[in-house]
Order: structure tokens, then sequence, then C-alpha cells
């Protein structure tokens, strides 16, 4: 899934992820759980390993680096703006949206006590 903000293309999915997991060496609960505890850190390593992703789709020059990344954000709000707020409303979307539901009952039988 891509999302386009602010004129730029940023890329979600799988790829982003394995770029994401590999520029950080952090594994996706411990993200998840510091995009909570310290924002101001993940959110431009999710926005730099997104587009970093988008680039490298599209065979493009990677032309930028994570200060373009703090820019882009100081000038559009801060962390708490509509630009971050937009990306990672897209980043959630990517991770929970048509994803199948087991919608199979599953059978509980009691046990011999």
């Amino acid at each position: 899934m891509k999302k386009v903000l602010l004129g730029i293309e940023f890329y979600f999915g799988i790829g982003f992820i394995n770029e994401l997991i590999d520029g950080t060496g952090k594994d996706l609960t411990t993200l998840s759980k510091e995009v909570e505890t310290n924002p101001s850190v993940v959110v431009p390593q999710m926005m730099y390993y997104s587009r970093l992703y988008s680039v490298k789709r599209s065979g493009g020059v990677v032309d930028f680096n994570m200060n373009h990344i703090y820019d882009m954000i100081d000038d559009n709000g801060g962390i708490f703006g509509n630009f971050c707020t937009d990306f990672l409303n897209a980043f959630s979307e990517s991770m929970f949206k048509d994803v199948p539901v087991d919608t199979t009952k599953k059978k509980v039988t009691k046990t011999a006590k």
C-alpha cells in the first residue's frame, strides 16, 4: 500500500517492515511499543524506511537522509501534527485493513477432573 503525503510517496507492507526491522535492528513488537513510549524516535525511523522502500521499489535514487525526515516533521506540525498523524493512520491501515478474520467457531471441550 502506498500513501502520498506532502507530495512524497511512502510505501507500506512487508517490504517496508523488512527495511524497518533490518535498519533498526528491532523486532516489530518492540517498535510498536516504542511508537507509544518514544514516538519522536520511532516515527521518524518509520517514515525514513517507508520512504526508502518506496524509492527502492521504483528504482529511484535515494537523495535524502534522516535529517530530511526530521525537517519535514518539524516543518509540518511536529511529532504530534497532522503529517505524523496521517502517516501513522496510513501505517495502521496497512497493517489491519482487509486482514482476514477467522470466523470459525472453535470447539471448546471440557477436560476431565
